[in-house]
């Protein structure tokens, strides 16, 4: 297993560790839970993962950016649509899909 995947398969934990310290020593529990954005986050920033996998977290940051600095919370749903859209737009190409094929020769 790579490094990569390594720190991918711990960020949960490294995650739920840094939120508990947050709390525990600061009292930051409120601004702590942005740290779990990290879990889904992490394989795309290490290289492991494209967009197609953090489109939805995009997506619920800017849903919450809406809601919480200007108040849109009601149109701000609307957000939470554009993820079908999105991957309608954007679909898994067929080639990018592993294919295994077996050739078998008759030895008869």
């Amino acid at each position: 297993m790579s490094v990569r995947k390594r720190i991918v398969a711990a960020t949960p934990m490294i995650c739920v560790i840094a939120y508990l310290c947050m709390g525990f020593i600061w009292d930051l529990w409120h601004p702590g839970w942005v740290v779990f954005f990290l879990v889904p986050v992490m394989p795309c920033l290490l290289g492991t993962k494209g967009i197609r996998s953090i489109y939805p977290v995009l997506c619920v940051a800017v849903f919450l950016t809406l809601g919480i600095v200007w108040g849109y919370w009601h149109p701000g749903w609307i957000v939470f649509l554009t993820i079908p859209v999105f991957y309608t737009l954007f679909p898994i190409k067929a080639c990018d899909e592993k294919k295994i094929r077996f050739k078998v020769k008759d030895t008869d």
